[in-house]
């Protein structure tokens, strides 16, 4: 799995970076020779699988100020044969097993920064936003799936947490996780995504507040999911949860 990476200082304050990699997966010895029964239907996988290959590529710009950084990438990727559970409609009777997904291609933007004191002294703010559009190219196994997303793959995600210092003592910290819309089938027949099997899109924030002593005690608390948002992932997530710690360092 080679990567080569170059990158060029275009001045002291901006950089441009690309990179470009190789990585393959080989399927296991499950996904090649296990058989299951399922509600009278026996399912061999295939020992004939090939292994799955993509092609990774990004291009950054970065850019450094005094009060902190920011970075623009552009990447793609091209994957070969990816391993899926998919039934082919091509035999009669149709064959549900691990197999092979001839082509899916992703193009995508990240924004990503890094605030110092960000309009106030002791405040640091971080954050990203990415959007990928990752689509099945060729499956003549399963046609349905051709122009469909890519499992699991939101078109947008985003992420951003700012930290509180208010003294030597006490820090706060408040974070807010966005995904989007997503499917676990590859012709994305999954249309409610709220519930078992589904995968819905969230919105959900946490916080989290830190006392650290002039000796050696320290304390947190902080919860998570505060509007207790009920979302899923083949299952549901965890609904609002505290958490609570108390170390002494000696």
């Amino acid at each position: 799995s080679p990567k080569a990476a170059l990158a060029f200082a275009l001045t002291p304050d901006w950089t441009v970076r690309g990179s470009i990699g190789r990585a393959v997966r080989f399927p296991t010895v499950s996904e090649l020779y296990q058989g299951t029964i399922s509600t009278n239907v026996i399912v061999n996988n295939d020992p004939n699988l090939k292994p799955e290959r993509s092609t990774t590529s990004e291009l950054s710009l970065l850019k450094t100020v005094a009060s902190g950084n920011w970075r623009a990438t552009v990447f793609h990727e091209r994957t070969r044969d990816a391993l899926y559970s998919q039934t082919n409609v091509t035999v009669t009777p149709n064959v549900t097993s691990i197999q092979n997904v001839d082509a899916i291609r992703t193009t995508g933007l990240e924004l990503a920064g890094n605030w110092f004191d960000a309009g106030l002294e002791g405040l640091d703010i971080s954050g990203s936003v990415t959007f990928a559009d990752s689509i099945i190219r060729e499956n003549d196994n399963f046609p349905a799936s051709v122009g469909q997303w890519q499992p699991r793959v939101p078109r947008w995600r985003a992420n951003l947490l700012a930290s509180y210092r208010v003294n030597d003592h006490w820090s706060l910290t408040a974070g807010a996780r966005y995904s989007g819309e997503q499917f676990n089938t590859l012709d994305n027949s999954d249309t409610n995504s709220d519930a078992y099997t589904g995968t819905s899109p969230f919105l959900v924030v946490d916080l989290r507040a830190k006392y650290t002593s002039d000796a050696h005690w320290r304390a947190a608390l902080g919860v998570d999911n505060v509007g207790n948002r009920t979302y899923w992932n083949f299952h549901p997530y965890n609904q609002r949860t505290w958490s609570a710690e108390l170390r002494f360092d000696y």
